[in-house]
This record gives C-alpha cells, structure tokens and sequence, in this order.
C-alpha cells in the first residue's frame, strides 16, 4: 500500500508531536509500503526528518504561505503549493494521513483529498477552548466527517472538538502518542536531604505551558521560604523572556537546565513533575515521568487527568491560575513523604493502560482505514474504558 504523511506543524523544526507520524512513517516503510512525506520547510531540517531520505521514503519539502501582501512572492509560493499538490496526487497514495499541531492548519489538504477522491485521515495532537473555528466552520465539518478516521491524542481533546464542531464524530477515536524514555525498571527514589526537586519538562513556550504561573507561584512568601529548587527542563521561544522574568521575581532556585535528549537522567534527579498548562493534548512528559514512577502535578486540560489521578499518582489543578497552583502545590508539599508511593502507583497505572506498542496499533488503525486490513479492529479498547472510567 502507499501511504502519504502530510504535517502541517511548523511552530518548530521538530517536537513531541511529530513522534507519531514520523514513527508510523517509518515502520510502515520498514514493513514494505511505499511512504511519501510531506513536511513545512525550515533551514535546518530536523535529523529525524532528513534520515527519512536514507530509508527510502519520498520526501516533500513545503515552503509555507508568506505573510507578507507582496503579490510576486505570493504567486510564487501559491505555484510552489500546486506543485506540491500535483506530486502528491502523482504519488496515487492509498491514503493521506494529515497531522495537525491543532485542530486546523490542514483542511487545505483535506479538500485536495476530498476533490481527487483520495482517502485522508486527520490527526490532532492538540485542543483549546480558544481554538473555535469562526468563519472556517464549514470548512472543519467537511474535513472532520469526512475523513475515514479523526485521531485525537486525549479523550479531552476529543469531547471538546466534538463540541466545537457541534457534531458527535462517529469516526473518530483516540490514540496513544508514543514516549522517549524505555520501559526498564526506574531508578530509585532521588535523595532529599538536600531538599526536594520538581521539573517542569514542556518546550518554553508561556501561552500553552504556563510557565509564568509557575514563576509567579514561586514567588509567593510560603513557596520562597520552602527548601525546594525547580529546574526548568526544554527550549522555546519565550526561554529569554522567561529568564529575565525569573530574574525579576529574583527566584534563585529555579534552574534553566536546557533540552536534555535522555529522560531517565531528569527522573534520576528530579521527586515531582510540575506542569501548569494553559493547553494539552496528552503530554509525552507526564507519560515518561510516570513511566519513570514520579508523581506529577499537572492544570486539569487535555487529557492530563485522565492519566494523572489526584491524590492517587499525582496532584491535579482545576485551572493555570496562581490561585489554583499553590493552592495544589501546598496539598502536595503536604503529602511530599507520599510522593515516592505515588510514583510507583503512576507507573503500575501507565503499565495497564498504556500499549506495550503505540505504533504498530496506529499503523493497523491507518491500515483499517484504508479498507483493506481487518486487524486490530478493537485497537484501544483500553483507552475507551479510561474514557468510561473518568466519566
């Protein structure tokens, strides 16, 4: 079968959510499919990108939509586009899977799909209550239904773009995004003699992550008198303004600690995850930490709290606000001799729920998607009874 993987991500030249349909890329041209990738351009492609080339998979680099009114450089780029189109549709794929940051970005390639009779599936690794569609309404129905598959990364997700579109979304379901991290035994519990550590393991990008909640819960008198230290773990585009506001608040137990590619050595060193997130679809850190069996203090968006059970494997916070984080932070500080106990229960949790193999039951998904594969039909029957289980 041919396969063709359209990813419309381009806030960055690779992250978390391109794991998933660069992984089913791959294995699907390992199991011997034809594959064709198509990708936004950026200077420096990422590694995991360009390697795709040496494995023998087409790949298809886009030049975006300028943003400038210059009608020259538009027309230019508007051709470049159809050329995309015209190789696309040479390329005669038995499906078209469009991987979206958001829960729009590729109803362009939708409706190509939908003009040229090819089947497409969407992919959403992320919803927001500000993400509602406006004038693009009509536009996101006809892409949603009708697309063999619509795949959400949480059940949140889901429910709130089934909300949106004000539409139930027969064909649509969740899957599991795959992690970075192995599965081995963890190692033991960090030493706090010296006082305890939370990471904060997300890109730095404030609007969705929240790191200016976080700062400015520091801040506060109770937390400032607390032996704690925060290490901030990743990189973005608001790393300089999150450093000088850190600086500001004069915080000087929190830690800029970069991009770090092996995560167990974060969870050697680290007792709690703490992410305040404005948004979320499933966050591969709360999956990795808990593989790692540390608790997580995670905002109540997406589908943090579906995996992360307050009191039980974590802490969760009803809202990204100063007011709802230290108010969940002080219960947690409360029960931080728990906190070991609590891990352990995170990782009996990700052991049951969690697919030994995320990628090879998205593949057999894409496959069934295509009408021409039958196996796996039940796929995450573990995740639909998550999904009962928090209702």
């Amino acid at each position: 079968m041919k396969f063709a993987f359209v990813t419309t991500m381009d806030g960055y030249p690779w992250g978390g959510s391109e794991e998933l349909w660069h992984r089913a890329a791959v294995r699907l041209k390992q199991e011997g499919h034809e594959v064709l990738a198509s990708v936004i351009f950026w200077p420096k492609l990422s590694e995991n990108v360009t390697g795709m080339k040496d494995m023998g998979i087409k790949l298809q680099v886009r030049h975006p939509y300028p943003r400038t009114l210059s009608r020259r450089i538009w027309n230019k780029a508007s051709r470049h586009r159809l050329r995309c189109y015209s190789e696309l549709r040479r390329f005669d794929p038995d499906l078209v899977v469009i991987c979206q940051g958001h829960n729009s970005g590729g109803f362009d390639w939708a409706k190509l799909c939908r003009d040229a009779e090819i089947p497409y599936v969407m992919i959403i690794q992320c919803n927001s209550e500000a993400f509602w569609f406006g004038d693009l309404l009509d536009s996101a129905l006809a892409t949603y239904k009708q697309a063999k598959r619509v795949f959400c990364v949480s059940q949140g997700n889901l429910d709130l773009l089934r909300m949106q579109l004000g539409e139930m979304l027969l064909n649509a379901e969740v899957v599991w995004n795959p992690w970075n991290v192995s599965c081995e035994t963890p190692s033991g519990w960090p030493d706090h003699a010296n006082g305890w550590r939370l990471a904060c393991v997300a890109r730095i990008e404030v609007g969705a992550k929240g790191h200016d909640v976080l700062l400015k819960t520091l801040a506060l008198p109770e937390w400032r008198a607390r032996d704690v230290e925060v290490n901030l773990y990743g990189a973005g585009r608001d790393d300089l303004a999150v450093r000088r506001y850190a600086e500001m608040l004069q915080l000087t137990n929190v830690n800029f600690r970069g991009h770090v590619r092996n995560v167990r050595s974060i969870w050697e060193q680290n007792h709690l995850l703490v992410m305040p997130s404005r948004f979320e679809g499933l966050p591969l850190a709360l999956v990795e930490a808990m593989w790692c069996a540390r608790p997580a203090l995670v905002t109540d968006v997406g589908g943090n709290a579906e995996l992360c059970v307050d009191g039980v494997t974590g802490f969760v916070a009803p809202a990204a606000t100063v007011a709802s984080v230290s108010s969940t932070l002080g219960r947690a500080w409360e029960l931080r001799d728990d906190w070991e106990s609590m891990g352990k229960a995170g990782r009996s949790r990700v052991e049951e729920l969690v697919p030994n193999d995320p990628i090879g039951v998205f593949c057999e998904r894409l496959k069934t998607a295509t009408g021409q594969s039958v196996a796996l039909n039940e796929a995450i029957g573990d995740r639909k009874a998550l999904s009962e289980e928090r209702l």
